[in-house]
């Protein structure tokens, strides 16, 4: 089958973690999949592997911290592969660290990474896919979006950034033909809380209780069927949020708890 008639997806942050496996699902699928990512070297051998096992793939190097590197990037990239009907905001970056401890460059950083790039990215495919009245955007969030935790301030603002903007875009995509959706993991089994930036003391852990990228890659590849929703990798976190949202000081209880058992444990 030739790449024109095939159905076509672009990944950011598509060389590692969630991001790898969500192109090897979508391009097991039959999808021509589109890696985006800043390091070339990466890039070069996951479009070479996927092409290897005799499936379609594309590579793209930019740095989504640079946001002159995204002006007109989605539109060249239809020019030159074709219409792109899925795009799937996945890149991300962490950041352990207190408010205290939190720098203004700091923030900057996530949120051109974690936010900027998105919105860039969703703008301008919603204008294209708009005007055909089809295509979907799929973000990739975190359940921190919805509960903000000690420690991870900057991250979690960046995720309520996206979740904020995920729902406007949502409503506005449904007139237009265009379906949005956000997923919501709690915690993945990635390279993601090795690669995080850390200002504390502390290592960066991930907690217990995760999830992995390949689950992830399915839940997203169901995004990708359906209308767009707000979808949850773990049971877990929809009861968790579902009480957060009906009693959040309960659970701010238990985080300062936590948080003074841990400064006594030093």
């Amino acid at each position: 089958m030739s790449t024109e008639s095939k159905l076509r997806v672009l990944i950011t942050g598509a060389t590692s973690g969630i991001g790898l496996a969500t192109a090897k699902k979508f391009a097991t699928q039959g999808y021509d999949v589109g890696v985006l990512s800043e390091n070339a070297d990466l890039v070069q051998s996951v479009v070479a592997e996927l092409n290897g096992a005799g499936l379609s793939a594309f590579g793209c190097t930019t740095d989504l911290s640079k946001p002159a590197s995204l002006v007109g990037l989605f539109d060249r990239l239809e020019l030159d592969r074709g219409q792109i009907d899925v795009l799937v905001n996945n890149a991300g970056i962490g950041l352990q660290g207190d408010v205290a401890e939190t720098s203004n460059e700091d923030l900057r950083l996530l949120f051109e990474v974690n936010f900027f790039s998105m919105a860039t990215l969703s703008r301008d495919a919603i204008k294209v896919m708009a005007k055909r009245k089809s295509g979907h955007i799929i973000n990739v969030s975190s359940a921190a979006a919805r509960r903000a935790l000690p420690g991870l301030s900057a991250y979690s603002c960046t995720k309520a950034a996206m979740h904020a903007y995920s729902q406007s875009l949502r409503v506005e995509g449904k007139c237009d033909g265009v379906s949005v959706s956000e997923l919501l993991p709690m915690s993945v089994k990635t390279p993601f809380f090795e690669n995080a930036r850390n200002k504390s003391k502390q290592p960066y852990e991930a907690p217990t209780l995760s999830t992995t990228p390949e689950r992830v890659a399915d839940q997203i590849f169901l995004a990708a069927n359906r209308q767009g929703t707000d979808l949850y990798t773990s049971f877990l976190a929809r009861i968790a949020l579902a009480i957060d949202g009906l009693m959040p000081s309960i659970f701010e209880r238990i985080l300062v708890t936590r948080r003074l058992q841990s400064r006594r444990n030093k």
